[in-house]
C-alpha cells in the first residue's frame, strides 16, 4: 500500500514539474528585434519579417550607426550618432522585395518576425581571430566561413549565447570573467543572401561582440574539440590576413594579386589534418552564381573584419577625416612587412 502511494506521488510530483518547466518555457519570450524610428527614445515595435531594418529607421544608405538595448528578449535598435555600426549587404532582399513578392513568402516566416543571432570574435592575445567553416549538410549557409555563433536561446544575456555557441561548435569552454567583452557592431543577414538565389527564409540582426583571451592562438588550437556536425574547419587570421580579407570586394576581384594560402584544421576522410587552402576563398562573399552555394566567407563576416581592424587601430585623437587609401595600406604591409599605425577602415 505504501510504495502504491509512493509511486502516485512520484508520478505526480514529475508531471507538475514538467508542466511547470513547459509553462515558465512559455512565458519566455522568443528573442526577437525591435525598431524604434526616433534616436531620443520613444516606442519600439517588432521588425518585420519581410521589411529591411535599415530601410525602417530611414537609411537609405547600407550602413547606420544606432544604438542598442537587449531585455526580457527584446533588442530594442534605434538611431544614435554616438552608437555603434549597423550595415547589411548592398543586395540586401528585403530592401527589394515587391508587393507580390511579400504576398508570396509563407505566412509562418513573416509571423517569427525578425530574430537575433550572436557571433563572437575570438581574439587571442597575439591578435588572431577564430573562424569557422560550416559543414556542407547545413540548412544555411552551408560550407561558409564564419566566426561561432548562432541563434540567441530564451532567457539568455547576449554574452551567454556567444559563450554557449562557442562551447558547441568548438569546445572551447570561457566564462563571463575570463573574456575581455565589446560589441563590435550589428549586421542584418537574411538568407538566401540575393534575391536572385530565392524568396527569404531567415532574417535576422546578428550582434558581433569581441572577446579578448589571455590565451595566444596556438595554446587555444590545441584546446579546440569541434563539433563536425556544425564545423569542419577552423583557422586563425592574424591582422595582416584580415586586413588583405576586409579589404577585398564582394566576388574576390578588387586586387590582382599571387594567390596565397592559409592553415586549416580540417576534419577529412582520415580524421583532423592541417591543410593550406587558398586565400581566394575568404575573398569572396557572394556565390559565382545564383544557383551555385560555393566555400566563401560571409558578407557580415568581412563586416566584422573591417571593425575588429578598427577596434585594433582606432582613430588619433581629435580624427582624421580621411585614412589612407586601399593601395598605400597595401603596400605597406606587403613590402615594409608591418600594420600601419592607424587602419585604413575608419573612414568606411
Amino acid at each position: 500500500m505504501f510504495m502504491k502511494f509512493l509511486k502516485t506521488t512520484v508520478f505526480r510530483l514529475l508531471h507538475f514539474l514538467l508542466q511547470s518547466r513547459a509553462w515558465k518555457k512559455s512565458k519566455i519570450m522568443e528573442p526577437k528585434v525591435y525598431l524604434c524610428k526616433d534616436s531620443k527614445g520613444g516606442s519600439s515595435i517588432p521588425a518585420a519579417f519581410e521589411r529591411c531594418c535599415l530601410s525602417y529607421l530611414g537609411c537609405r544608405d547600407n550602413r547606420m550607426d544606432v544604438g542598442f538595448s537587449y531585455n526580457d528578449g527584446k533588442l530594442e535598435i534605434y538611431p544614435s550618432e554616438q552608437g555603434i555600426r549597423l550595415e547589411h549587404p548592398p543586395g540586401c532582399p528585403c530592401r527589394f522585395l515587391t508587393a507580390t513578392d511579400i504576398t508570396s513568402i509563407p505566412s509562418s516566416p513573416k509571423t517569427e518576425g525578425v530574430g537575433i543571432g550572436v557571433s563572437i570574435i575570438l581574439q587571442s592575445s597575439d591578435n588572431c581571430v577564430l573562424l569557422t567553416r560550416r559543414a556542407k549538410h547545413m540548412r544555411t549557409f552551408p560550407s561558409v566561413w564564419v566566426p561561432p555563433g548562432g541563434h540567441l536561446d530564451p532567457g539568455e544575456t547576449l554574452y551567454q549565447g556567444c559563450l554557449r555557441e562557442l562551447r558547441e561548435e568548438t569546445g572551447l569552454s570561457f566564462t563571463e570573467e575570463s573574456l575581455q567583452f565589446a560589441p563590435l557592431g550589428l549586421w542584418e543577414s537574411v538568407y538566401p543572401p540575393l534575391i536572385s538565389m530565392g524568396l527569404p527564409r531567415r532574417h535576422h540582426i546578428v550582434v558581433y561582440l569581441l572577446a579578448r583571451a589571455q590565451q595566444d592562438c596556438s595554446t587555444l588550437q590545441r584546446m579546440i574539440q569541434f563539433h563536425k556536425d556544425e564545423v569542419d574547419a577552423v583557422t586563425w587570421l592574424d591582422e595582416f590576413v584580415a586586413t588583405e580579407v576586409a579589404s577585398s570586394d564582394d566576388y574576390g576581384q578588387s586586387r590582382r594579386v599571387p594567390q596565397k594560402y592559409f592553415e586549416a584544421l580540417v576534419h577529412g576522410k582520415n580524421g583532423l589534418e592541417v591543410m593550406k587552402l587558398p586565400l581566394s576563398i575568404l575573398m569572396a562573399v557572394l556565390p559565382p552564381s545564383p544557383a551555385a552555394e560555393t566555400e566563401r566567407l560571409s558578407s557580415g563576416t568581412k563586416f566584422a573584419l573591417r571593425q575588429w581592424l578598427k577596434f585594433l587601430y582606432p582613430p588619433l585623437p581629435g580624427g582624421i577625416e580621411r585614412a589612407d587609401s586601399l593601395e598605400t595600406v597595401f603596400l605597406t604591409i606587403t613590402k615594409m612587412g608591418h600594420q600601419p599605425v592607424k587602419s585604413p577602415f575608419w573612414a568606411d
